[in-house]
């Protein structure tokens, strides 16, 4: 799914995603009001704390945008503001999506999100106000709520700028699911102590270790000095070592929850254990191996030599996700077992719990509370003292903690019952206690409220909205939709295209190929995007920058639609790389396809018989192949390799490692012969990956002299719209833009 922040900020320089999420809460949630789950108040009779489901946010002068593309269930533009007698002025004006979407092949998602207390129309400058979208600038001012039939809402779209709340400036953000959809996606990690949990993976790997675990010293296919033998693949002699650090043999003497994480190559590995009342704590500092991911493809290949697929599995996921399997059911890892011992543990067993962040890790803070397990859910003051004191607590961890709480708690946007809702509120000492506090209160929420019976339950689990969407930002999982946005609008080539020399062509590739051929290969897509690590916005946006281009906007699967089938001897590119042999001659069967067919573990044999024609074949025409081929090939290195004649040729690292260094997108021109000047973008970390994986031998030219890198960086830049939140494009004065020149958004219906 594809979700981002309603506030979006620039990224500081190596800034993590976890130090984004602090500056973000530091720097645009007020922490003295509105707080999540419970907002507390003093009274004279002592505190109350009211449920309250989303957070207040300030602006700052930042327009507030959908977190993710969906439908519009309602809205309201208010002409102006409304006043609440003894508290002051407020906004009425919101907007509420249903987000309709997955997380993975079996997990289907709905969830709402919502955006309460917008500026009102008459607030609102010109430039603020020609920021939203058309829908929404011209619609019809004041207090009715607006239901629109399938009004779409895109990720990023501008819903308006941080309106008042008595006052001050706020705007109220919650994320919630009704029962039946929240039962849907929640996974209760806490009931998994062996074995697996869902098998739509998604973020970090956990295992739960149970206590009493014999830890080695050192990894038991490292040789004397500590190394590891790597091969490319079985049978060539690309062979190199890799150092592996040294443990410590010992034994764990508790139970132990490790969070494991892949990120611009190096592996993370945090241990946890249960700490004083029932809270988790750290166990020392994080493990980290340097490159361990940017290995996994040689690393695979030699401990799993039967089948390295099945191999990268353990390896990446702690379990074998795919169809292959391999004989050696092992996957030793460096782990920390105590505050001053790390050592190596094969996590394959059973015995070990081997989950996702599709399970919501419960060590990580996850917990479901619905407070009408234990009284009545038709009251909107909360009475858990569990949940009260993490809200009035003011410490770091209680602060963490409440984060990941996710509470079943009745809306406060529904004016049907209030006088049940809130009946404590009128007792003595209370402060809604005189008639007159109380129809002024009664008239406030009438004009906010906008639930109805359409949304279901009154009763919804709320989630900390920031919170959910860093949860989510994680998944790398493309719905169809998604999936279809990534095919430009608009492309353009370079001249020499379409018999024209002098000039570049313009053109709009259509959609509905794409929507043909996703409808039956999206899942084995976003498997392959999930195996191989291609799950960061920036490494979706180089891969498909070449797999769109390269199967003619998600049209073939084969080069030329195999109309040239003598293409090669017939080894005519495949898949979503158009895996391919361009010499179309075995070489001993050192070729693409012959990498491929032992990184499944077969072992073909030359010249080729017909099982090696099968296997060929299945590239461009298996979802599976297709997919999985092309995502092989991105991460497997040396792609071309020195020789005698060509001592000079690079050797070619995996694209996802060019992905991952940063580079300015730079701003060329192309007259076309129809539409005038057009606008591409070159960026070297995307031109890197272009080459690596169409023309090796190049990655070192800049730019490289290789096939359709314009029209492929078009489609990249497109990509950039779709998957990053914050890519700039410089304008021909060389100011950054958020949107390309000529750029047209792909909107799917």
């Amino acid at each position: 799914m594809l979700v981002s922040y309603p506030i979006l900020m620039a990224r500081q320089a190596n800034e993590s995603d976890e130090a984004y999420l602090e500056r973000l809460i530091t720097t645009h949630v007020n922490a003295n009001e509105g707080r999540y789950p419970v907002s507390s108040v003093n009274t004279p009779a002592g505190p109350v704390h009211r449920w309250h489901g989303g957070i207040h946010l300030t602006g700052n002068g930042e327009p507030i945008r959908a977190i993710a593309d969906g439908v519009v269930v309602a809205f309201r533009f208010a002409a102006a503001v409304e006043t609440y007698p003894g508290q002051g002025d407020y906004d009425t004006s919101f907007v509420l999506i249903r987000h309709t979407t997955k997380s993975g092949e079996n997990t289907d998602m709905v969830f709402h999100s919502l955006y309460m207390h917008l500026a009102n129309r008459s607030s609102l400058q010109a430039d603020r106000l020609m920021q939203l979208p058309a829908w929404l600038r011209q619609a019809t001012s004041g207090p009715d709520v607006v239901h629109p039939a399938h009004q779409l809402v895109w990720r990023k779209d501008v819903l308006g700028f941080a309106g008042t709340l008595y006052g001050r400036e706020a705007c109220h953000f919650e994320v919630f699911a009704t029962e039946a959809s929240f039962n849907a996606f929640w996974r209760d990690s806490a009931s998994v102590t062996q074995g697996s949990g869902s098998a739509d993976f998604f973020g970090r790997a956990h295992f739960v270790i149970p206590a009493q675990q014999q830890f080695a010293a050192s990894h038991p296919n490292a040789d004397a000095q500590g190394r590891l033998l790597i091969q490319d693949s079985p049978g060539t002699q690309n062979d190199v070592y890799l150092a592996v650090p040294a443990g410590q043999a010992g034994q764990n003497p508790e139970q132990l929850f490790v969070s494991v994480s892949l990120l611009e190559g190096r592996r993370t590995a945090v241990t946890y254990r249960t700490g004083a009342n029932g809270t988790y704590e750290q166990v020392g500092a994080p493990v980290t191996q340097d490159d361990y991911e940017y290995e996994l493809f040689r690393l695979s290949s030699t401990l799993y030599a039967d089948c390295p697929s099945a191999g990268w599995d353990w390896l990446r996921f702690g379990r074998v996700l795919g169809p292959e399997a391999t004989q050696t059911r092992q996957n030793w890892q460096l782990v920390r077992y105590s505050p001053d011992a790390v050592g190596y543990i094969d996590l394959a067993p059973n015995a070990i719990a081997k989950l996702s962040d599709a399970d919501f890790p419960h060590w990580l803070g996850w917990e479901r509370r619905d407070e009408g397990q234990a009284t009545s859910a038709t009251d909107g003051i909360c009475d858990d003292a569990p949940t009260i004191a993490l809200s009035t607590a003011t410490d770091d961890t209680s602060r963490l903690k409440l984060r990941h709480l996710i509470c079943k708690a009745p809306t406060e946007w529904d004016a049907g019952d209030l006088a049940t809702r809130y009946a404590r509120l009128r007792d003595p000492g209370q402060p809604l206690e005189t008639d007159t506090s109380w129809q002024a209160f009664e008239q406030h929420v009438q004009h906010l409220a906008f639930w109805n019976a359409a949304l279901g339950d009154r009763s919804v689990w709320h989630f900390h909205p920031l919170q959910f969407i860093d949860h989510y930002r994680r998944c790398g999982w493309r719905s169809q939709r998604e999936l279809l946005q990534l095919v430009p609008q608009n492309i353009i080539r370079k001249p020499g295209s379409h018999n024209s020399p002098s000039q570049g062509h313009w053109e709009s590739p259509p959609i509905g190929p794409a929507n043909t051929l996703l409808s039956t290969h999206a899942t084995e897509l976003n498997k392959a995007l999930r195996k191989f690590c291609i799950d960061t916005p920036i490494r979706q946006a180089c891969f498909f920058g070449n797999a769109v281009q390269e199967t003619q906007w998600f049209r073939f699967l084969r080069e030329s639609n195999g109309t040239q089938a003598t293409l090669h001897s017939g080894w005519y590119g495949r898949g979503y790389l158009q895996l391919t042999n361009p010499n179309g001659a075995i070489n001993g069967g050192n070729n693409n396809y012959y990498k491929y067919f032992r990184f499944l573990g077969h072992s073909p044999v030359t010249p080729p018989g017909a099982q090696e024609i099968t296997w060929r074949d299945s590239i461009g025409t298996d979802a599976y192949h297709a997919a999985h081929s092309a995502g092989a090939y991105w991460v497997w290195p040396n792609k071309s390799v020195p020789t005698a004649q060509t001592p000079n040729r690079p050797q070619v690292d995996s694209a996802n490692k060019y992905a991952d260094v940063t580079a300015a997108n730079q701003r060329r021109t192309i007259a076309t012969t129809a539409a005038g000047n057009k606008s591409w973008y070159y960026n070297q970390s995307f031109t890197n990956c272009a080459a690596a994986v169409n023309y090796p031998a190049t990655v070192t030219q800049n730019p490289p002299d290789m096939n359709g890198l314009v029209d492929r960086s078009t489609a990249f830049a497109n990509a950039l719209m779709v998957l990053d939140d914050m890519a700039t494009f410089p304008d021909a004065q060389g100011t950054p833009q958020r949107i390309p020149a000529d750029f047209v958004r792909r909107t799917v219906t």
